[in-house]
């Protein structure tokens, strides 16, 4: 999205883009970064929006660099974080090729690697990397390709259970489909009619490892199927839909 589209988006921002801090079911960001993030340490925000976990983080760390794009996002960030003497707000083109800004102990990378283009993909992993010191920590939060596969088959299932055919369930989940997957083999499927990046499990692995970084841990966070559906039935729960989180750690 251009800078001009997040700043029109900023003004609603808690009601038009999602929130994975809060939505987390079991809490596993939260558990993650309580984990990564020591009392001495320099944190930065990649692509912090308005700053939702900023007054978390800003209690764990000794520093925090929030970044984002969008200057009318970051104006929201600072006015909820202006008494926190421990917050750098910064605005910067992560895809661009600019000095470093910061030498962070970790780094949060949430929901930023969406884009379609693997060229800026690529721009935004560089500049995370240039402000991550050898050895740092890197906890990244990408959407499943593997939930939004796993959607179609759970409306098909959905429809099933409601009594259509195996040929009227099956003709729902190819409309949907249509409606939403720009290249499966890219892995864009649309988000509220944006086109996004999913990843695939290995697929998270194999992007931190050419851009020379080490996994440590790749894990599930699950949200409710309400997030994907309205008013969903009782019946549909495990398995939940998930976004991918990969805690990695910056080559020396």
């Amino acid at each position: 999205m251009e800078q001009n589209l997040w700043d029109q988006a900023a003004a609603q921002y808690d009601e038009e883009i999602f929130d994975t801090f809060a939505h987390d079911r079991n809490n596993v960001l939260r558990k993650t970064l309580e984990s990564v993030v020591g009392a001495e340490d320099t944190f930065c925000d990649f692509g912090c929006g308005v700053g939702r976990t900023v007054p978390f983080i800003a209690e764990i760390a000794k520093e925090v660099v929030a970044v984002d794009y969008s200057a009318a996002s970051l104006a929201i960030a600072e006015k909820n974080n202006f008494h926190r003497n421990n917050v750098q707000i910064l605005q910067q083109d992560l895809a661009e090729l600019n000095p470093p800004f910061c030498c962070a102990d970790v780094g949060l990378l949430m929901q930023v690697l969406i884009m379609p283009d693997p060229r800026t993909r690529e721009g935004i992993l560089n500049t995370v990397s240039r402000n991550l010191r050898s050895g740092g920590h890197l906890v990244t939060v990408v959407p499943s390709l593997e939930v939004a596969l796993l959607t179609y088959h759970r409306l098909g299932q959905w429809y099933r259970r409601d009594g259509s055919s195996f040929a009227e369930a099956a003709r729902e989940m190819r409309c949907s489909a249509d409606q939403d997957i720009v290249s499966i083999a890219e892995g864009v499927v649309k988000i509220s009619d944006t086109p996004t990046k999913h990843f695939l499990g290995e697929e998270v692995l194999m992007t931190f490892c050419d851009a020379g970084f080490e996994a440590l841990q790749l894990e599930k966070i699950e949200y409710s199927w309400k997030e994907d559906f309205e008013e969903p039935p009782a019946w549909m729960q495990d398995p939940y839909p998930w976004d991918w989180l990969l805690v990695a750690r910056k080559a020396a």
